[in-house]
């Protein structure tokens, strides 16, 4: 059976397929956007397909702008048994689940399914195994293996730096891609006896090109850095001051290990919000929760998550409640 598709149609497509595949979630595109793997169903991250395989053209001149090293390595961390590869002569945009093949015009970029007017092709049953013997045949087995992402990562943090032209011609969306929760991604705390220098930062954001907008948490254990990932959320308390602890809510961004005088492993993060607890206020919240306060990174499970989140935001509350005091 086959059927033509359009704009809103795809990514309902997208979703409903990936959300049933079980064995095969197969994919090529020239293009990789930054959020791309939200135009799949979340439920590949608690039962991800048997067969999981992407491929993009992963050079040094695509992933300037057209493909996203950081969503390469997000599938990595977060998709199961995902396998990815690169061919240069990629021009192809092809999904496939199970026995289910969609040929179309849309690359794996939110934009793409969003706003652009894009078409395509639904196989379905016998009609789509010529589909998936061309991207065995043709795709897979000539593609390569893209190796590490460190280099690539460099090359992209450095094409962001370099201001881009305004689109003025911004098209409308027709679709909105929903958004994926947090359920599968893990919560740290992370205690914060000494900062690292500004002369270490320096040369992180030297050999990382991360962007300066991006705070850097130095010299973490080799264990936390195994372990976080892409998208992972940390509260950051910062104990190497005298009076209240300041707690920050941040973001992982991206880690790398960066040889310095004050440790190898380094995060990269986004602050979210800053909370502010008197001394005695902040161990109690640590000793209710059984963590140590020498502990110096834990991933918090979903108890410990709740009452923290609850705690914090307490504080938020009377501290707007206090504003509103205030006289006029």
């Amino acid at each position: 059976m086959t059927r033509f598709l359009c704009n809103k149609e795809l990514y309902e497509t997208i979703l409903q397929k990936s959300l049933g595949a079980k064995e095969i979630l197969w994919v090529c595109s020239p293009s990789l956007g930054l959020g791309a793997h939200r135009v799949f169903s979340q439920e590949i991250l608690k039962n991800p397909p048997t067969d999981i395989r992407f491929i993009f053209p992963v050079n040094d001149f695509a992933v300037k702008d057209e493909v996203n090293p950081y969503e390469i390595q997000y599938f990595m961390e977060h998709f199961r048994g995902v396998s990815i590869k690169s061919h240069e002569n990629l021009h192809s945009n092809i999904y496939i689940f199970d026995n289910s093949a969609l040929i179309t015009s849309a690359t794996l970029t939110e934009t793409a399914f969003e706003s652009n007017l894009e078409v395509g092709v639904l196989l379905e049953g016998s009609d789509a195994e010529e589909v998936k013997s061309f991207f065995t045949q043709n795709l897979w087995n000539t593609a390569k293996s893209i190796g590490e992402l460190k280099k690539y990562k460099l090359i992209w943090n450095l094409a962001q730096k370099t201001p881009k032209k305004p689109n003025m011609k911004t098209a409308k969306p027709h679709t909105k891609i929903k958004d994926w929760t947090n359920d599968y991604i893990n919560t740290w705390y992370i205690g914060v006896s000494n900062w690292i220098s500004a002369k270490s930062e320096r040369k992180i954001k030297k050999e990382t090109n991360w962007q300066t907008k991006l705070s850097i948490l130095g010299d973490i254990s080799y264990r936390a850095f195994t372990q976080v990932t892409l998208g992972d959320y940390a509260y950051i308390a910062d104990l190497s001051k005298r009076g209240k602890i300041e707690i920050a809510s941040v973001q992982v961004s991206d880690k790398a290990r960066v040889e310095t005088d004050e440790g190898d492993f380094h995060c990269a993060f986004e602050m979210e919000k800053n909370y502010l607890l008197d001394r005695e206020q902040f161990f109690d919240m640590l000793k209710n929760e059984n963590i140590s306060y020498k502990t110096s990174e834990t991933i918090l499970n979903q108890d410990q998550l709740n009452h923290v989140v609850n705690a914090l935001y307490s504080i938020k509350r009377k501290r707007k409640h206090k504003s509103k005091q205030c006289p006029s």
